[in-house]
């Protein structure tokens, strides 16, 4: 992922905010990098730019050889079914389906067949150590099963990219330890690329490299 030179403003009531100025970020495939800075600061704008949620006004975003901004909507629709897994600090789980029910909704664009489907979402489950929660509903589990179910349905359809949202941010620090370990050994057993966006610098040992988010530009250092 390849992205340079990112401009986002918002205008509200009549004022213009300019929260990205510039930024640049570049990550190779399999690393795991974290986003860190203070609440407002942009790291939240920049995760929904990268994933194609939300449109640059100027710069250029190039995920796994697809230039974002030169994208129609619909173009849009289909990059982010197809090439980035999401996982939110709030899990987002459907609540009258099963674990194993809505890890297989994260790949029902991805034209495979359903035995195929089945298989990949108990294969997953398993993976965060929830084989024997495949029947269970999101009530049933604590928050940090429920963490696991999203981290396994964000995985499930093996994305060039996965895009975090404070993903411990409802969880203990026992648990947030937890459910790191288990993202970073899926991140070097099947090489994906995960960019992390926290203000918890406790994540910090579990990855590659943090940069940091600054009146609108990314740093390497605190600068």
């Amino acid at each position: 992922m390849d992205a340079s030179s990112i401009n986002k403003s918002y205008v509200t009531g009549g004022e213009t905010t300019h929260v990205l100025r510039g930024a640049d970020l570049k990550l190779d495939r399999g690393e795991m990098v974290m986003v860190m800075g203070p609440s407002g600061s942009g790291k939240t704008t920049l995760l929904n730019l990268l994933g194609g949620i939300d449109r640059a006004d100027s710069g250029s975003i190039n995920v796994d050889g697809v230039e974002l901004t030169r994208m129609g909507r619909k173009e849009l629709s289909r990059f982010r079914r197809e090439k980035v897994g999401f996982i939110f600090q709030f899990y987002n789980l459907i609540p009258t389906l099963s674990a194993g029910e809505n890890v297989e909704l994260g790949m029902e664009y991805t034209m495979k067949g359903r035995g195929e489907i089945r298989r990949k979402s108990a294969r997953y489950l398993e993976m965060v150590g929830l084989g024997d929660k495949m029947n269970s509903y999101p009530q049933e589990l604590s928050g940090g099963e429920q963490q696991r179910v999203a981290i396994a349905r964000a995985l499930a359809k093996e994305p060039a990219m996965i895009l975090a949202d404070e993903p411990t941010g409802n969880v203990d620090e026992e648990r947030e330890g937890s459910i790191m370990g288990i993202m970073q050994n899926l991140k070097e057993e099947l090489k994906m690329t995960f960019l992390i966006v926290s203000h918890n610098s406790r994540l910090s040992r579990f990855m590659d490299r943090v940069v940091y988010l600054r009146h609108g530009k990314l740093h390497d250092g605190r600068g």
